[in-house]
């Protein structure tokens, strides 16, 4: 009398189920829709999101429902609560999802409204492991194109989310000197429709008294910050 190792599925009892794939649909509010395949995935009910390094209760739970030829289906809703960070993703069988293709294009091609901002971007993590890196910001200031010019200066424009322009708008250079103490340059922004634009020159921002010319400056790190009002910081850039 013969026995056979093939499971009612058609998978042998001794071979480790395939892989678990995630399609990901990103959309500009935040949200996410997934779309999972693979044999292990015909035995999980839900995915499970973790936050790295967060405590027990930064855990969201998306049910599986099953939508065709063995496709299931789970969504991460623009409204749920996320802390910043990264989450991993598996089944709550405790499988690890892997990413498929990733359908990003309604997240690049965003128009933010005028409140709080939530970006959720599925991305390959380590081990080649499916991973959402969120992002949230209130009132702030994104720089698109980055002109530097040979005469020393550097030109900046972008859009401003959830603030608007005000009289006395101003960006700040900040770097910190030679003596420790941090070096500070204003200059005026213009904006109109929700964009901004401001130019920043280098020279004001050489130490001085050491004759260095801007072509020469040692190389430091420095930060840039944007205030739509005088003497309050409502966004960065």
């Amino acid at each position: 009398m013969s026995t056979s190792t093939e499971t009612a599925s058609g998978t042998g009892a001794g071979t480790p189920p395939g892989p678990v794939r995630a399609d990901c649909l990103a959309d500009a509010e935040g949200g996410i829709v997934f779309r999972v395949r693979g044999t292990a995935a015909a035995d999980a009910g839900a995915l499970v999101l973790r936050r790295r390094g967060g405590g027990p209760g930064e855990e969201l739970r998306l049910p599986l429902t099953e939508v065709a030829g063995g496709v299931l289906r789970a969504e991460l809703p623009a409204s749920a609560a996320t802390s910043e960070g990264r989450w991993t993703v598996t089944t709550d069988t405790g499988r690890v999802v892997e990413p498929g293709l990733r359908d990003l294009r309604a997240v690049v091609d965003r128009t933010p409204g005028p409140g709080p901002l939530t970006v959720r971007v599925p991305y390959p993590g380590a081990g080649g492991r499916l991973v959402i890196r969120c992002w949230l910001r209130t009132a702030h200031a994104e720089a698109g194109p980055l002109d530097v010019s040979p005469g020393g200066t550097l030109s900046v424009t972008g859009r401003l989310h959830g603030t608007a322009l005000g009289p006395g708008a101003r960006a700040e250079a900040r770097t910190p000197g030679a003596d420790g103490a941090e070096r500070v340059h204003r200059v005026s922004v213009t904006g109109e429709g929700g964009t901004f634009a401001f130019t920043l020159p280098y020279a004001p921002l050489a130490e001085a008294g050491t004759g260095e010319e801007v072509s020469r400056l040692r190389p430091r790190d420095g930060t840039l910050w944007w205030h739509p009002r005088p003497a309050t910081l409502r966004g960065y850039a």
